[in-house]
């Protein structure tokens, strides 16, 4: 409209154009949030800490806070010594290679004499030799009766885990190698073959492809225990993430698919990813069918359908709550915004750690309960003088809409504030997608699913990758269904050789 236009409007229904100029204000306050949104993620910061600026307004010092009447004495520090740094010690089975250097002088510079070594200088150095390949020929001899031409030559059976995949010259090492380095350091397979290639050796990508396809096979039924061992819990945690799939259904476009991520904290630590085309409420429903406790996640709408009475019930995330108000911080009242940010402050900080799930849920009786009424009759004011479709009322609903799945925390230790656990989980995806841009079709995206599940628990129980595939792998062939549980990361025992 132009300014004529809306004088014309005023002058004739004064109350039509008050509204409209209502409306108005709504939508700029909209597209505004909008921009700055847009702006955050292009150009600001990922972290959502707060700056130290911002950390200040949270407790601001008021009128009401009367100043220290007396003096207090000064605090005398105890004296100290700062700590020597020391190196660390060298890994043991380190390869140490002794170099000698000759004396420079065997005579003495005054008498002549023959000088006498007293004792040795000795320079570590801690170099870097490129990894070699290594090739083992496993000799077993061919055995023939000499007396008659009835029985056939027989010969010894490979060792276990020695040829994993049938006709393939590569080894355990190597096949572990290839995993790790692309789906835990995020090397493309492009990249590993021309790292190969400057070691000498040619393997093509579409070959390490195919062992990777091997090594998936390998690896399901351990994907499978993983599974069985999260639905076993009473409480996890979930989210998804996408990814690009090159399916050609689409020329020139890729396919969006979702990896879902399911996770069991401490003392499991174990994590699984279920790849599926579509983000649809019917994947989680399959995923966690049989699952009966307390799923915690945000609030999209795809898992409704697995909180059914008789099954499972939601907890609610104060991670996200606590970023809708950070996204309208710079549209809402300062006071209300920072006060809001202060009493979910305190919900963390009353948090007690170390504690089993009994003392942990005492101290939150105590201490969090006050704090989440005064939270609640805190967002109930706010919602009551704010307009009822901004942005603001948006996240102050998307707080008091679920509010029974935001306290349930309160009666259960177990369950945590947040389930940034298993978001942290879907970093390294994200990581990924950076480097290898998009899976080559579904069943390549089904295949990433089992690696990154084994890989990210083995990182949640501080277990070494690389030490733990190369014991794995070969036993899971010979290790039956029911007991493929004691081969999973946390509790994962190696197997001692004998080294006579």
């Amino acid at each position: 409209m132009t300014d004529a236009t809306y004088l014309e409007l005023i002058k004739k229904d004064p109350t039509a154009a008050a509204h409209l100029f209502v409306e108005k204000d709504r939508e700029i306050l909209k597209l505004q949030q909008h921009l700055l949104n847009a702006n955050k993620v292009r150009f600001g910061a990922k972290s959502e800490k707060l700056s130290l600026e911002e950390q200040q307004k949270l407790f601001p010092v008021t009128e009401l806070e009367e100043p220290a009447q007396e003096v207090l004495p000064a605090i005398v520090i105890a004296e100290h010594t700062r700590k020597k740094r020391v190196r660390r010690a060298i890994p043991a089975g380190t390869l140490v290679t002794r170099i000698v250097h000759p004396a420079a002088l065997t005579e003495c510079s005054s008498c002549g004499g023959e000088l006498t070594q007293i004792r040795e200088e000795i320079t570590k150095i801690l170099e870097y030799v490129p990894a070699r390949f290594e090739l083992q020929e496993h000799v077993r001899p061919v055995m023939a009766c000499n007396h008659c031409k009835e029985s056939a030559p027989v010969t010894t059976k490979l060792p276990a885990g020695v040829q994993l995949i049938e006709r393939s010259p590569a080894g355990v090492g190597l096949l572990s190698y290839i995993l790790l380095s692309k789906y835990q350091d995020h090397l493309p397979l492009h990249r590993l073959e021309s790292i190969f290639a400057r070691l000498g050796f040619e393997l093509p990508r579409n070959r390490m492809c195919d062992w990777l396809g091997k090594l998936a096979e390998i690896l399901h039924p351990l994907y499978q225990a993983t599974k069985l061992e999260l639905l076993e819990q009473h409480y996890l945690q979930a989210d998804e993430t996408t990814v690009k799939i090159q399916d050609g259904e689409v020329q020139g476009k890729c396919h969006t698919g979702y990896f879902w991520g399911v996770l069991s904290p401490a003392p499991l630590n174990l994590v699984y990813f279920h790849y599926a085309d579509s983000r649809a409420g019917e994947v989680p429903k399959a995923l966690l069918y049989g699952f009966k406790g307390t799923l915690q996640t945000d609030l999209y709408a795809g898992y409704n359908q697995v909180y059914v009475p008789e099954q499972s019930v939601r907890a609610g995330c104060w991670a996200h709550v606590r970023r809708k108000f950070l996204e309208i911080q710079k549209l809402a009242s300062k006071s209300d915004v920072t006060k809001t940010l202060e009493l979910i402050a305190k919900l963390y900080r009353a948090e007690p750690e170390g504690k089993p799930p009994d003392a942990v849920r005492a101290a939150r009786q105590k201490h969090a309960a006050p704090i989440l009424e005064k939270l609640r009759e805190h967002l109930l004011a706010w919602s009551a003088r704010t307009l009822p479709s901004s942005e603001v009322q948006k996240a102050i609903h998307y707080a008091l809409s679920q509010w029974q799945a935001l306290s349930l925390f309160v009666n259960d230790g177990a369950i945590r504030l947040d389930n940034n656990l298993i978001e942290n989980q879907m970093r390294p995806i994200a990581l990924g997608r950076k480097n290898w841009l998009f899976a080559g079709s579904h069943e390549g995206a089904m295949r990433a699913a089992i690696f990154f599940s084994i890989i990210n628990s083995c990182r949640l129980n501080k277990v070494n990758t690389w030490h733990y595939f190369n014991d794995v792998l070969p036993r899971i062939q010979s290790t039956p269904q029911n007991q493929m549980a004691q081969l999973l990361p946390h509790a994962w025992k190696p197997v001692v050789k004998d080294e006579a």
